[in-house]
């Protein structure tokens, strides 16, 4: 029953899948055109902006929440920027362009001066649509093919991309069900399992930038015992791959503890810190107690669009028979 109960939870909140990508590639915004840039913001990057000062509550406090719903392209102050489609120009504000060209598909350009005025005609490569922003750095640059928001690094959209980097799982975290750190692997009662996870960009960004981490595009975890017994199935937490889910099950995918790159928590940004990225692996509660004591294995696999991937196990031991008794296992 458990493990029925835990699929059926998880899957309500995994991001569903699209239909194949359409199979029109195409090059990138900036020159050169067919060579490729440094990204810092991947296709669902946590975006968190907390209402409340820094403080352990303060991470669990309110604020605006969402998914990246583009790619942050980095370029120099000034740097012309392109349309990758032919189509016609709209000119929402005076920061970004959005093209609507054929087939359905828009292309939105942030982070920009626009050079070009609403209605406007413009052609693939040929039009400058602006110039980067000198305090943003970058294009933020997004798809949506038929109203649904698409990552520009999958199959047959940015060319060409590639990426040897393998995302990184950093930690697991036992936590309960108030969000408090438990700081041993022998637990008892009710508890929740998440995973901090990152991934370095495929080319190094330049300038403030540099060093700071990107999303995974997949996740997905087990739980055995340690006899080999199946508790939770490998089962998918995150898939970036081709959508985003909903902003509103954003802490249905990130765990508490999560913030983005030069994070704001009130009124202070926090220029220097680096992302902390935490995927819930339970999107509710284990309770230990329907299980038997002893060891219990957790496996997390992360991956990027282009499928490198990384993997972790680590062990915990349920002891709610004799919690005096508990030890912590050690890491298979």
């Amino acid at each position: 029953m458990l493990v029925v109960k835990l699929k059926a939870i998880i899957g309500t909140f995994a991001v569903a899948l699209v239909a194949a990508p359409s199979a029109l590639g195409y090059g990138w915004p900036v020159k050169p055109f067919h060579k490729p840039h440094p990204i810092r913001g991947n296709f669902g990057d946590p975006r968190t902006v907390f209402t409340d000062p820094f403080d352990p509550s303060g991470l669990f406090g309110g604020g605006a929440f969402s998914f990246h719903n583009g790619v942050d392209i980095s370029a120099a102050p000034g740097q012309p920027v392109y349309p990758v489609a032919s189509g016609t120009a709209h000119v929402p504000d005076m920061a970004a362009v959005t093209v609507r060209s054929s087939g359905g598909r828009v292309f939105k350009y942030m982070h920009i001066t626009p050079d070009v005025y609403e209605g406007q005609k413009v052609k693939a490569y040929k039009t400058v649509l602006g110039h980067i922003d000198g305090i943003a750095q970058h294009v933020h640059f997004s798809e949506i093919d038929r109203s649904i928001v698409v990552n520009p690094l999958g199959t047959h959209h940015l060319v060409p991309y590639r990426d040897a980097t393998k995302p990184r799982v950093a930690s697991l975290i036992l936590a309960l069900p108030n969000g408090q750190r438990l700081k041993t692997r022998a637990v008892t009662g009710t508890i929740e399992i998440a995973a901090e996870i990152n991934d370095a960009p495929a080319l190094p960004v330049p300038g403030a930038w540099h060093g700071y981490p990107v999303a995974p595009a997949y996740v997905e975890w087990s739980l055995t015992s340690s006899t080999g017994r199946t508790i939770v199935p490998l089962t998918t937490v995150a898939d970036f791959r081709y959508t985003i889910p909903p902003n509103r099950v954003f802490w249905h995918v990130y765990a508490r503890g999560t913030y983005q790159n030069k994070p704001r928590f009130g009124a202070q940004q926090f220029r220097t810190w680096p992302g902390r990225y935490a995927f819930k692996l339970t999107p509710t509660a284990l309770d230990t107690r329907r299980l038997p004591d002893g060891a219990y294995v957790v496996k997390i696999v992360a991956a990027d669009t282009a499928g490198n991937r990384g993997t972790h196990s680590e062990s915990f031991t349920v002891c709610n028979v004799d919690p005096a008794a508990c030890t912590t296992p050690p890491t298979p």
